[in-house]
């Protein structure tokens, strides 16, 4: 062979290499994923399974719903019914009680409750209670907000037998209700702790009123950031039901919302109701340390 020829194949093979090294197909980085719409099946749906089982570092996920099993115009989607009050400047003393004396260390109702919230500082914290029936108990931490309580270990009965509240010792307000024979909060109440900034994915409401003689409800999802100072409510999104059409809908966002900063608080709204009805709603965030 020509050594010209033999030259000019050479030259022409690493050029071809070249060629296909900058443009072939890079694996996506899972960090990227996130901007993936949400809900198909593939990657994105595989990014959020990893964010879940804790795979991904610097990110999380928290799933909230709420249950009004008597909602009137004004109030919020959680299980205390009325309206969800306990947003302190500064963290409080709590107590946690039963309206049942069966729910104690011993008893055949809840005996242990794991409860979670944020301190002073924003930071997440969380503490296992031992309960005592209709006595109060003095938790650990202090909060500065509440989001979770779940009922831990039980006796016979094998979930709580009473109401069970974890209440503010400053001023009395409701932090944390866990329905009888709930076993957990249904709080659609959530605040975005410290270093942490959050992306809103998927939300739903819904009517839980059986009578259907045409009752509205309409509902927000709001947001108020407390950057140090209380900030102001605004809202994200609004839906309107009637229980005679449609009584549920879900929103989902195929970008996810935000930046939503950290001490944000988050909670869903019942502006207006034509009638005392149950209502339920809940959404799903993701969170990345920042």
């Amino acid at each position: 062979m020509d050594d010209d020829l033999l030259l000019v194949m050479i030259v022409a093979g690493i050029f071809i290499l070249v060629l296909a090294n900058m443009f072939s197909v890079q694996p996506v980085a899972q960090t990227d994923i996130l901007n993936v719409s949400v809900g198909e099946s593939g990657t994105g749906a595989d990014f959020y399974l990893s964010v879940a089982e804790g795979k991904v570092d610097g990110y999380s996920s928290i799933n909230k719903f709420g249950h009004n099993p008597l909602a009137d115009s004004g109030d919020d989607v959680w299980g205390g019914g009325g309206e969800y009050n306990f947003y302190p400047i500064s963290a409080e003393a709590m107590e946690i009680v039963s309206t049942s004396a069966t729910d104690t260390v011993g008893g055949i109702g809840a005996r242990t409750v794991l409860v979670y919230g944020l301190n002073e500082s924003w930071d997440e914290v969380s503490e296992i209670v031992n309960m005592n029936g209709l006595t109060p108990v003095t938790l650990n931490h202090t909060y500065k907000r509440m989001y979770r309580g779940v009922v831990l270990t039980v006796g016979n009965n094998v979930t709580n037998i009473g109401d069970i509240t974890v209440d503010s010792q400053v001023d009395g307000d409701t932090a944390i209700f866990i329905g009888a024979n709930d076993g957990q909060t249904q709080h659609a109440i959530y605040t975005v702790p410290r270093g942490y900034n959050a992306y809103f994915i998927k939300g739903y409401v819904g009517l839980a009123d059986d009578d259907k003689n045409g009752e509205l409800a309409e509902f927000q999802w709001q947001a108020r950031p407390n950057n140090g100072v209380t900030g102001a409510w605004a809202v994200k999104g609004e839906m309107g039901l009637n229980n005679l059409g449609s009584s549920h809908w879900q929103y989902e966002y195929g970008v996810p919302a935000g930046a939503i900063p950290e001490k944000t608080d988050i909670r869903i709204k019942v502006i207006l109701a034509t009638s005392h009805m149950g209502v339920v709603g809940g959404f799903d965030i993701v969170l990345v340390e920042t």
